[in-house]
């Protein structure tokens, strides 16, 4: 008599190579999902970059900018703020942005920030998969900027 179907061993080794293959599969289908996200911040900083670039901003100002980057824009990842960071030279225009994810249980924690007055876009990690992230983003990973008083890699 002849049987039909899958030994226990076949289907013990079916399982485990599905689990492999998600579990290698996984980490990037999160960086793909990350990126997709993040690229709602780096359109909009690179259609307002240059309208920002050298302007003298005042708190007023800058509060307008920030109402306008989160309501009229309506950023679905994130939250906007303009921001005076301190900077060393006090002659130096302090206002810079900061984009923080919408998502507190995201896999990857990472923020958003421009650094020299809205020229560069830099991704300052939260964890450690946020850390991965902007690492791999980062036009040089080996050598992260400080942003404020914060480590941050510039993407753009």
């Amino acid at each position: 008599m002849k049987k039909n179907g899958f030994t226990l061993i076949e289907v013990i080794i079916t399982i485990l190579i599905i689990v492999v293959v998600t579990a290698l599969a996984l980490p990037y289908y999160f960086n793909a999902a990350e990126s997709a996200r993040m690229t709602e911040v780096v359109t909009l900083w690179g259609r307002n970059k240059n309208w920002v670039i050298g302007k003298e901003m005042t708190a007023q100002d800058a509060d307008r900018f920030t109402n306008r980057l989160n309501k009229q824009v309506q950023l679905k990842y994130f939250t906007a703020e303009i921001i005076c960071r301190t900077k060393e030279d006090t002659g130096e225009i302090c206002w810079e942005a900061e984009f923080t994810q919408k998502n507190e249980n995201a896999h990857a924690r990472y923020k958003l920030v421009t650094t020299h007055n809205f020229v560069n876009l830099a991704c300052v990690p939260v964890n450690d998969a946020g850390e991965s992230f902007c690492r791999t983003r980062a036009l040089d990973e080996k050598n992260p900027e400080t942003i404020g008083n914060e480590k941050g890699y510039i993407i753009h």
